[in-house]
């Protein structure tokens, strides 16, 4: 029996291009691949050019070396009784294939099966998408100024990596002043930083090529209302999302109030929620845009409740599926945690229970050291970035900045101090992105050339 994944348009017609391909791989790897598939429209570019140049990559295989390819991962699945499904809807199919791995204790084997199968095929894959001389990419990550860094332990996981670079701050400790230093000024007469105008003027950025994701409001409020982010970048404020993740928490109590049959039925009626955000929730908005913020609120652990792990999973997710040459991450102080009885998932507290949010400024910088390493974990991990990204982190306030080249090892020579616009014009030379007319020297460890 074959799968029914009900595709449509575009993905449709990759399935019907390569549908000799699909039949000769592991059945849950096919699933795998139909599910992704099925989700096509809601897919970014960079997904749907993967899944394009995997089955063309697979397709080059005869036979006999494809199903030799997925033989062990075949085998686990005969041993756990996964030939004995209907195949069907893929997407039912990997539920239950997964309900008698874990069942005959296999799921470990089988991961390790199939991490095995993409091991051999990935790196091929890569180098049609990420050829030597794709375009270089920069990724920011700021604390906010609220955050009481200990300048001591500042990105202490990075110790020896990088390059610590003084800054000389000049009247720019304070954040709209440090923000706008740092992006380069409104342009005269447009209500945007310079920063990202030139990439979308000078390089041809797109909104989903430049994303800025945050906890507060400090970022847009870089465009002052005559400028248009929605033009410019993709734009997640925590804040801003204030609505929609109240929305999508009570959808959720609902659903739980009335009855779930199970963590995979529960996890399926998420996926169904249209709930839509407010006007001016979200920059850079469409469909993508909503599905992806959904997923995020969805699958990250604390992303509806708290608002770093926001940043970090929504800037995570961000480059694992969109990519953007461009991301800006900030942190802000998020408020202390509560007692466990008003963490309740979901749920929505009396009035009477409500105890008034008090911040959290010393906790805050302990999560985010560890958020933003973790971002810098997840850019690594990626053949897009691997190699091609330049790291930034800034802490306003902060007379220091730390960058990492992954194209290079740490620089070991002392730096001269630079100023907030030096480090705009080294984040538009790392970019090639014409400086245009913009004030000040790249830095001389991290020019591009």
């Amino acid at each position: 029996m074959q799968f029914d994944a009900g595709l449509i348009g575009d993905a449709a017609a990759l399935a019907k291009e390569h549908e000799a391909v699909l039949s000769r791989l592991p059945a849950t790897i096919q699933a795998f691949i139909l599910v992704e598939l099925k989700k096509w429209p809601t897919l970014f570019a960079p997904e749907q050019r993967y899944q394009r140049v995997l089955l063309e990559q697979l397709a080059r295989f005869s036979s006999a070396d494809l199903l030799q390819a997925g033989a062990a991962i075949t085998r686990i699945e005969n041993e756990a009784g996964c030939n004995t499904i209907a195949r069907g809807d893929p997407a039912r199919f990997q539920d239950q294939a997964q309900a008698l791995l874990r069942r005959q204790r296999l799921v470990a084997a089988w991961r390790e099966a199939v991490d095995g199968f993409f091991r051999d095929i990935d790196p091929a894959v890569e180098a049609r998408l990420y050829p030597a001389e794709a375009p270089r990419r920069l990724v920011v990550q700021i604390y906010g100024r609220e955050i009481a860094v200990q300048p001591e332990k500042l990105w202490s996981r990075f110790t020896g990596s990088g390059i610590r670079i003084p800054l000389k701050l000049e009247r720019t400790q304070e954040t709209e002043a440090f923000l706008g230093a740092l992006f380069g000024g409104r342009n005269a007469g447009r209500g945007e930083p310079a920063l990202f105008a030139a990439a979308r003027d000078h390089a041809g950025f797109g909104p989903l090529d430049a994303w800025i994701v945050e906890s507060h409001q400090a970022l847009d409020a870089l465009w002052d209302e005559h400028g248009e982010p929605a033009r410019t970048v993709t734009a997640l404020s925590y804040d801003r999302l204030r609505g929609y993740r109240t929305d999508l928490a009570r959808a959720l109590y609902a659903k739980v109030l009335s009855g779930v049959e199970s963590p995979q039925a529960f996890a399926a009626y998420a996926r169904t929620l249209k709930i839509t955000p407010e006007d001016g929730a979200l920059a850079g908005a469409g469909d993508v845009v909503h599905t992806f913020v959904r997923d995020v609120l969805l699958t990250g652990n604390g992303t509806l409740f708290v608002n770093n792990t926001f940043v970090e999973w929504s800037a995570a997710q961000a480059l694992r599926r969109a990519q953007p040459r461009l991301l800006v991450a900030r942190f802000g102080v998020r408020d202390k945690f509560r007692p466990f009885t008003s963490l309740v998932l979901f749920s929505q507290p009396r009035p009477s229970d409500r105890a008034p949010a008090v911040p959290d400024p010393a906790g805050s910088f302990i999560d985010v050291e560890q958020l933003s390493y973790y971002i810098w974990l997840n850019a690594e991990k990626s053949a897009a970035y691997r190699g091609r990204t330049l790291y930034l982190f800034l802490a306003e306030g902060a007379d220091q900045m730390l960058a990492i080249r992954s194209d290079r090892p740490a620089a070991r020579d002392a730096v001269a101090p630079a100023s907030l616009a030096d480090v705009c014009a080294t984040m538009l030379d790392w970019l090639a992105i014409p400086a245009a007319g913009m004030p000040g020297q790249v830095i001389a460890p991290l020019a591009a050339v």
